[in-house]
């Protein structure tokens, strides 16, 4: 029978550190592909289904409340996803500029 060998590492620290790992990379590393595609794939969809809404409802059928209340927290969801994407690359953008100059200017 073969032995299995336990890892050193506590498993809550180690998923911790995995979960704030991939965290950092979507806040810093690719924000656009994580929020702003989403977000503009939100807002598309919730804009197609906000006109297939109405124009249900124009030839004399019913407007859904419910349903249009769940199109536009779908295209305000994606709207927030899309801004939020474009906010954190523009900042990780910044932030990394004003590191490298930092540390050009430390080595003169």
């Amino acid at each position: 029978m073969r032995e299995v060998s336990r890892s050193a590492v506590n498993p809550i620290r180690n998923g911790m550190s995995n979960l704030f790992t991939t965290f950092n990379g979507m806040e810093f590393d690719k924000p656009l592909y994580f929020f702003t595609l989403p977000g503009f794939i939100l807002m598309a969809g919730g804009l197609n289904m906000s006109l297939n809404l109405i124009m249900a409802a124009y030839p004399g059928g019913s407007f859904d409340m419910g349903s249009a209340i769940g199109v536009f927290l779908l295209t305000l969801t994606g709207i927030f996803m899309s801004f939020t994407g474009i906010l954190l690359h523009s900042i990780s953008r910044l932030i990394r500029y004003k590191k490298i100059n930092c540390e050009s200017l430390r080595t003169r």
